[in-house]
C-alpha cells in the first residue's frame, strides 16, 4: 500500500473530489480525517466510506471545519493529533465557485471566494507545518484550469486560483529544507455538484467539445494525481501545478 503508516487531512472531503480522495487514500492504507462544512456532512461521508470499504473507525475521522475561522482549523489539528499523533498530508480541496461579471462583482464576493478558496490554505498550512517539520511532509492544493489560463465571468474564481498557484510555489521553496513538499491540482471540467450548479450545459458542452478528450472527468479521475503527490513515490515533487484536464490547456 502506498500510503501505509501516513495520516491525511482532506478538506472538502464530504463528497465530490474530495470524496474520492479520501476514499483512495484510504483503500492504500491511510489514516484519513475527513473535512465537511459541519460534523453532520463529515459523518454522513465517514458512514459511506465505512460501508464502501468495509473499515471501522480507527482509520477514519470525520469533523466539520470552518475555513473562515482559526479557532475551528486549530481544533481540527488537534483533533489530528490527539488521534492519530502526526500529519504526514495536508489536502487543500475544498472550495467554491461563481458565475457573475466583474461589474456585477461586489468587494464582498470577492471577499468571500478568496477566504474559502485562499486563505483557508493559508491557515491549514501555517498549522500544519510545526508537524511535518518533524519528518518531512506533502502539501496538495486544489487549484483550477482558470487558475492557468483564467475565465470571463469567473474574475474572482480566477483570481483566488491564480493566488493558490502562487502560494503554492512560494511554499515549495519556502519548506522545500525541511522535507516539505507543496504542490497543487489544476481540475478541469469535473461533474461535480459544483460544476452541476454554477456552470450552463451550454457552456459544459462547449467544454467538452474543447477537451481533447471530450468529456468531463469523473472526480475518481482525479484521485490517482492525489495518490502520487502523497505518496513517497513523488519525493523529489515539489512546487509543480499539475494539470488533469483532458487536454484541454495546452
Amino acid at each position: 500500500m502506498k500510503l501505509e503508516g501516513k495520516v491525511a487531512i482532506v478538506t472538502g472531503s464530504s463528497r465530490g473530489i474530495g470524496y474520492e480522495i479520501a476514499k483512495l487514500y484510504l483503500k492504500e492504507g491511510a489514516k484519513v480525517v475527513v473535512c465537511g462544512s459541519s460534523d453532520v456532512t463529515a459523518q454522513k461521508a465517514v458512514t459511506n466510506l465505512q460501508k464502501e470499504l468495509n473499515i471501522n473507525d480507527e482509520a477514519i475521522l470525520g469533523t466539520g471545519i470552518d475555513l473562515k475561522d482559526n479557532a475551528s482549523i486549530k481544533m481540527v489539528i488537534t483533533k489530528t493529533i490527539e488521534r492519530f499523533g502526526k500529519i504526514d498530508v495536508l489536502v487543500n480541496n475544498a472550495g467554491i465557485t461563481s458565475s457573475e461579471s466583474i461589474l456585477e462583482s461586489t468587494d464582498e464576493s470577492f471577499q468571500n471566494m478568496f477566504e474559502i478558496n485562499f486563505f483557508s490554505c493559508v491557515r491549514l498550512i501555517r498549522e500544519v507545518i510545526p508537524y511535518m517539520k518533524k519528518s518531512g511532509g506533502s502539501i496538495i492544493n486544489t487549484s483550477s484550469m482558470v487558475g492557468i489560463y483564467a475565465s470571463p465571468y469567473q474574475a474572482a474564481y480566477s483570481s483566488s486560483k491564480f493566488a493558490v498557484n502562487g502560494l503554492t510555489k512560494a511554499c515549495a521553496k519556502e519548506l522545500g529544507q525541511y522535507n516539505i513538499r507543496v504542490n497543487a491540482v489544476a481540475p478541469g471540467v469535473v461533474g461535480t455538484d459544483m460544476v452541476t450548479k454554477n456552470v450552463t450545459e451550454e457552456m459544459k458542452q462547449l467544454l467538452v467539445n474543447s477537451t481533447p478528450l471530450r468529456r468531463m472527468a469523473n472526480p475518481s479521475d482525479l484521485a490517482g494525481i492525489y495518490l502520487y503527490l502523497a505518496s513517497d513515490e513523488s519525493s523529489f515533487t515539489t512546487g509543480a501545478i499539475i494539470q488533469v484536464d483532458g487536454g484541454l490547456v495546452m
